[in-house]
């Protein structure tokens, strides 16, 4: 079984000698030196000469290892076992992968040292982009999106005539093509297992893809003769401590009966996904936890525990590095390992045990197991061209080693960080191809971070500390494809000395970067040159933008925080900046919500333009301490070059507490809860005790006309008095002339002149 088991473990020192070796194991299939290459030695050439890492193209076969250039793929499962093996027992210790000991495990997991240092007799072996969208086609909006074109997964959808909303573990869906909307059903996405969560979806035709993070503890494993595919395993496929990811197809086709007709389950964490038309390309990290590798209960076991580990590394099958998979359908239920051995590719530079991949699947078709294209590397943020994606990871890079002085570990700090990047090619005619890495000092902030332009691809980066900014500086370093590396052409650094980096935007030739620490300094990048980016202008500013829009006509809105002069941020701000001139860039306008914040400073698909009202529209939320100033909402502004102004707010608030039968209490009283987040009514004894989630107090007829006689009650009544609470607007939408509202309990219609509401369709997890 493929989960964490007590593994008790006798030695014998010199079985292990001959089995293992303290730095690398020789292995059928690779020749000695291969494991472990830097990047500045040279493989051998077929005719015995040198042949230097990314300067050709030049296919060296070792055995039945392929490299090209800065790229190794295996011909057969054989061979990349060889090569995982070895490079496994080449790193692994006596806490396993780790550096050093890992604290806090418990007690059973440990190896006895009296158990590690047994005689040898009883020895034994251990078991194996270019201008931003501007909204959307026609009559309605899209999901805001970083590159126009390439739509990413969210928690709605809509196509002009239907939305489809996931909330509450389902997925809902409302009728929007007649004169009236209507809520027509949802389907249960998490079922009686409570699976999944972060669901985010794509809809086409009468089909839903939805994405999400899981952990399936409950399914039964698939036994290992039943496995599909060449990868040979002994031992059965379980879903145990491993993150899923979960992929879900949904039948739409009949909106009241809505079904989950197939679930592809992959062992590791969802990163993310993109779509052009109906292709799907979805990117995932898968660590290898299934290791069953032993832990010495003290120093003097180390040596045996490591000489142990590195035996079970040795003897491992190929089920302890690859990503299972398990896929129900309406065929039945097959599982497997991911992916096929001769598409895992591992750069020069060995970069980890994680496997980071890219399914690829086709909307216009049921869902599959996905064709992977798979590297031996981490990645965490994903970034897509619609030609290319590229996955990044940010790591420290330690200045020392911890040190063990017997009685404590000491644990260095990492004083820099670098990001390593994967690009993989996409078409809409196959699957996902690995093409090439590159590393870039510095650590990432997020997808805006890189982007793809006439064949460069550009990325900002902060270096220093994350935490610690005295030191730091920003850059933007282009990168080129050259053979199977990218390599640097161009720079432009020293940004925001003492800072980091809270913001970027890249549009054709031009980048912008925002970086702060008490000031906003806005950068405008000049990229025309990749090899020669220069600084065209600067605009410092209080406050900062965590998130940047283009909207043409050379104007730019940013969303973010004020700050006053110590860098102490007082509120939302949507600043309007005239970037015309790069050299001259100008903030024309500005407004401020104060103590107030917005979910689109931190996710971009919460922020709506609508081109056609010139209409910026973003969630806002503000809890005032005292009771009396909540907004938990969205706000509407007017948007071009006169400026920014208010045009309306939006809330669920006023749609909370709709029970039949149920009155308002006019006169103002119960006086000793006079709170703005309370809602008194009275109602029938036969009314729900309590609203929805709203936590209820309730006071029968007696107790009313003792403590508030001017209310008048009956003897059948009660009253309720309600604590409400808004739920915050995670989304917006424009469809014809209704403004869409979406939280967590509710859809809603405002509209889109008066914003006024039209309609409230609850979405409770019982619909």
């Amino acid at each position: 079984m493929k989960f964490l088991r007590l593994v008790h473990v006798l030695l014998a020192l010199t079985l292990l000698a001959a089995a293992c070796s303290s730095d690398s194991v020789d292995t059928p299939g690779i020749t000695g030196g291969v494991s472990g290459r830097t990047s500045d030695e040279a493989t051998a050439g077929p005719d015995g000469a040198s042949v230097p890492d990314g300067t050709s193209e030049p296919t060296v076969v070792l055995d039945d290892i392929e490299l090209l250039s800065a790229l190794r793929s295996f011909r057969d499962c054989a061979a990349l076992l060889d090569y995982l093996r070895t490079e496994t027992v080449s790193r692994v210790g006596p806490y396993g992968l780790d550096d050093g000991p890992r604290f806090g495990i418990p007690e059973l997991m440990m190896v006895e040292e009296a158990e590690m240092m047994a005689d040898d007799s009883a020895a034994q072996t251990a078991p194996a982009s270019d201008a931003a969208p501007t909204g959307g086609d026609g009559d309605f909006s899209s999901t805001n999106v970083q590159v126009a074109g390439v739509d990413e997964p969210d928690i709605i959808k809509t196509d002009g005539n239907r939305i489809l909303a996931v909330a509450q573990g389902r997925l809902h869906y409302v009728d929007v093509s007649g004169d009236q909307p209507r809520y027509l059903g949802s389907v249960d996405l998490v079922g009686e297992s409570a699976e999944g969560w972060g669901q985010e979806i794509f809809i086409r035709g009468d089909r839903a893809m939805v994405f999400s993070t899981s952990y399936a503890y409950w399914l039964e494993p698939v036994a290992a003769s039943d496995l599909e595919g060449d990868h040979a395993v002994a031992e059965d496929i379980s879903f145990g401590g491993s993150p899923v990811s979960l992929i879900q197809e949904v039948d739409l086709s009949n909106p009241a009966s809505m079904e989950v007709v197939s679930e592809l389950r992959v062992e590791g964490n969802y990163l993310s996904a993109r779509a052009v038309g109906d292709v799907v390309w979805m990117s995932m990290s898968s660590y290898p936890a299934q290791f069953q590798f032993v832990y010495p209960s003290g120093p003097d076991a180390e040596e045996a525990a490591e000489a142990a580990n590195k035996q079970i590394a040795a003897t491992a099958d190929l089920g302890a590095w690859l990503p299972a998979y398990r896929f129900d359908g309406p065929d039945g239920t097959r599982a497997g390992l991911l992916p096929e051995c001769d598409q895992l590719y591992t750069p020069a530079e060995f970069d980890g045990f994680t496997v980071l991949s890219v399914l690829s699947f086709n909307l216009a078709e049921p869902l599959g197991t996905g064709d992977a294209a798979s590297v031996l590397a981490d990645g965490h943020t994903l970034y897509g061209s619609g030609q290319s994606i590229y996955l990044a990871s940010s790591e420290p890079v330690w200045a020392e080693p911890a040190v063990d002085d017997g009685d404590s570990v000491s644990m260095s700090t990492p004083t820099e960080w670098s990001t390593v990047v994967h690009k993989f090619s996409v078409s809409l005619d196959g699957p996902a191809r690995y093409e090439a890495t590159g590393t870039v000092e510095g650590h990432l902030l997020n997808q805006f971070s890189m982007d793809e332009h006439d064949g460069y691809f550009r990325v900002a980066t902060t270096i220093g500390e994350p935490w610690n900014t005295e030191t730091s500086e920003s850059q933007v370093v282009v990168l080129e494809q050259q053979g199977r590396r990218l390599t640097e052409v161009g720079k432009v650094d020293n940004l925001g000395r003492g800072e980091r980096i809270f913001s970027v935007r890249f549009a054709g030739d031009i980048g912008y970067v925002v970086t702060f620490r008490q000031v906003d300094p806005l950068y405008v990048i000049d990229l025309a040159d990749p090899t020669a980016p220069s600084v065209a202008g600067e605009l410092k500013i209080p406050g900062f933008s965590t998130y940047l829009h283009p909207i043409g006509d050379g104007l730019l809105i940013g969303v973010g925080q004020d700050a006053d002069d110590t860098g102490r941020t007082r509120g939302t701000k949507v600043s309007l900046f005239d970037v015309s001139n790069p050299a001259d860039p100008r903030e024309l306008d500005v407004i401020v919500f104060p103590d107030a914040n917005s979910e689109a400073e931190w996710d971009h698909r919460a922020f709506l333009y609508w081109a056609p009202e010139e209409m910026v529209a973003i969630p806002l939320s503000r809890y005032d301490h005292e009771g009396d100033d909540d907004f938990f909402g969205a706000v509407a502004l007017r948007v071009n070059r006169d400026g920014v102004a208010e045009l309306g707010r939006v809330s669920h608030r006023e749609q909370q507490f709709v029970v039949e039968g149920c009155r308002p209490v006019d006169n103002g009283e119960p006086s000793r809860y006079p709170t703005a987040r309370n809602e008194t009514r009275i109602c029938p004894f036969e009314a729900p005790d309590s609203y929805g989630d709203q936590d209820c107090q309730i006071f029968y007829p007696g107790w009313v006309r003792t403590e508030w006689p001017s209310i008048d009650i009956a003897d059948d009544e009660k009253l309720l008095i309600c604590w409400i609470w808004a739920p915050p607007i995670q989304r917006l939408l424009v469809i014809g002339d209704t403004l869409w509202t979406m939280s967590e309990q509710a859809l809603q219609a405002n509209n889109l002149n008066t914003f006024e509401v039209e309609n409230h369709l609850p979405l409770s997890s019982s619909n």
